[in-house]
């Protein structure tokens, strides 16, 4: 399959919906960006998710970057170290089609720590640099980016 017919499967403004959020936007602010409504974009969002599988948005981005419907971020190296506890979170919050709510709010209070070392601004922005730097599985980084060498 080449690289044009996986980006098929997406439509043009789906593409470009998903990096915005990726990189920590907000719904206004990815909508104002692409220059629509909120709820048009939340409408994009919705036949995203018909497409790759309901989930949250972190969920549904790690699927894009995984069934390589959207091109990896470009490698980066880490900030900091991340134990294999935070690296285990990480993939709670890439692999769990729903929001992870525990009595007590363990698992939440684990995902914003983390969030917060990452440097992420949301969900979806925790998943974009587990991929840029090579924390969570997905295809192979060097075949499939867009840009860079």
């Amino acid at each position: 399959m080449t690289l044009r017919t996986q980006y098929d499967k997406l439509t043009p403004t789906e593409v470009r919906g998903l990096p915005l959020l990726a990189d920590g936007k907000s719904t206004a602010a990815a909508a104002a960006a692409m220059g629509i409504k909120p709820e048009t974009l939340m409408n994009h969002l919705r036949r995203v998710r018909n497409k790759v599988g309901d989930g949250s948005r972190a969920h549904v981005l790690h699927r894009c970057y995984t069934k390589r419907l959207l091109p990896l971020p470009m490698p980066g190296e880490t900030p900091v170290f991340f134990t294999l506890e935070e690296r285990r979170v990480w993939t709670v919050v890439a692999t769990y089609p729903i929001s992870v709510r525990v009595p007590g709010g363990t698992t939440r209070d684990a995902i914003r720590a983390l969030m917060k070392k990452a440097g992420a601004a949301s969900e979806p922005h925790l998943i974009k640099l587990g991929h840029q730097y090579g924390l969570l599985t997905g295809p192979d980084h060097k075949r499939f980016r867009t840009s860079g060498p």
